[in-house]
């Protein structure tokens, strides 16, 4: 028997719903059957979903009536086959106010998928197939700008509310904790004008290395050259107060997921990646080029904007945009994380700018002041 009270499912077809708990960590749901897809939410090892029905690589999962999904079946074990879902319960939430972050312990029956939202000053977080019942449920030390709403049946929703509206998120998650969740959600940062990092923890990724070369033209790996920004980089960011963290500090293999671990690991406050840029066809190169910077969650938003605009100014390189992309350096939500592509090195000009020692101090300085601006400006 397994935990959900019936037969465990032996490969013979889905009756009606079947029982899924995912398999690893960072789970992508998507909005169709395929790899390159858009994300819905990741979910942690031992999230429990349920599914419709199922294709050659995927499972259709229902959240809710309307919200219906996709999981690779690489990232799932089917544990049941049910007649209908069976929801689990919130047996209780225990809110801490601390000097630099809210946290919510949420004990539930099973770990239910949840998606995280950002609305103008709301940070929505909604968890599907469970019930939350505020007469049974055990809570303590509500929290005021903190609302419950048992939205529907299988629906229910922690909303919290950024009552400092002109400042922008500065780091939130869901992560698997003891019997349930622990929500956490930083508050904004008290910032030093002396010395707008301290107090400020930040990771600095050099893309790539070891069996990674990344992008290699004009006889240089990018690999080398983001381990040498980086470098830099750390020295810049310390200066201006900053408690500094690498990925990696020589030419060795990082797996992309041990990465954001450290991340988490570390407490991270900003995450920034540095890389080197590349075109599938080189041959366009002459119109495409340049520094560019990428974030994926909306509160990152404000500091790519204020690097990309340190970068330019202090390389006179084209401007390759603020850009949305989904990456997995940019999606991490604890962090303010944003990755930062500082030239074309398929460009035969600024690869020959960005192997030049001067020039890499250039960079590192533009990064360091964006992203101390962007903290003097936003809080």
């Amino acid at each position: 028997m397994s935990a959900y009270g019936v037969e465990e499912f032996e490969n013979v077809g889905i009756a009606k719903y079947a029982v899924l708990e995912t398999v690893k960590n960072y789970v992508p749901i998507r909005e169709k059957p395929s790899e390159s897809a858009k994300r819905i939410t990741h979910l942690p090892l031992g999230a429990v979903l349920f599914s419709l029905q199922e294709s050659e690589n995927y499972f259709l999962v229902e959240l809710n009536e309307e919200n219906k999904f996709y999981i690779n079946k690489k990232f799932v074990e089917v544990q049941a086959i049910i007649p209908e879902k069976r929801l689990g319960n919130v047996d209780e939430m225990i809110f801490q106010d601390k000097k630099d972050r809210y946290i919510i312990n949420l004990k539930t029956e099973f770990l239910p998928p949840f998606v995280m939202k950002e609305e103008g000053n709301n940070l929505n977080i909604t968890f599907y197939d469970i019930h939350f019942d505020p007469t049974n449920a055990k809570i303590e030390k509500k929290i005021s700008n903190f609302s419950l709403t048992d939205k529907i049946a299988n629906e229910f929703e922690i909303k919290y509310q950024n009552l400092e509206q002109n400042k922008p998120f500065f780091g939130y998650d869901v992560q698997k904790y003891d019997d349930g969740y622990k929500i956490i959600i930083k508050k904004a940062p008290k910032i030093d004008q002396t010395k707008l990092l301290k107090g400020i923890n930040v990771l600095v990724d050099a893309g790539h290395g070891g069996a990674e070369s990344g992008v290699c033209a004009n006889n240089l790996k990018e690999k080398k050259i983001n381990l040498q920004i980086s470098k830099k980089l750390k020295k810049e960011l310390k200066k201006r107060g900053a408690k500094v963290y690498m990925t990696r500090t020589k030419d060795k293999t990082v797996p992309l997921y041990d990465r954001v671990q450290m991340a988490k690991e570390k407490d991270i406050d900003i995450l920034l990646s540095i890389h080197q840029n590349s075109l599938a066809d080189r041959s366009k190169v002459e119109f495409k080029h340049g520094a560019g910077t990428y974030y994926y969650q909306t509160q990152a938003k404000p500091l790519a904007q204020s690097i990309q605009k340190h970068l330019l100014h202090e390389t006179k390189f084209k401007d390759d945009g603020v850009n949305y992309a989904s990456f997995v350096l940019t999606r991490p939500t604890l962090p303010v994380s944003v990755l930062i592509e500082c030239g074309y090195l398929i460009c035969e000009f600024e690869a020959k700018c960005l192997k030049n020692k001067k020039f890499q101090n250039k960079v590192a300085k533009a990064i360091a002041r964006g992203t101390a601006q962007y903290l003097k400006d936003n809080f």
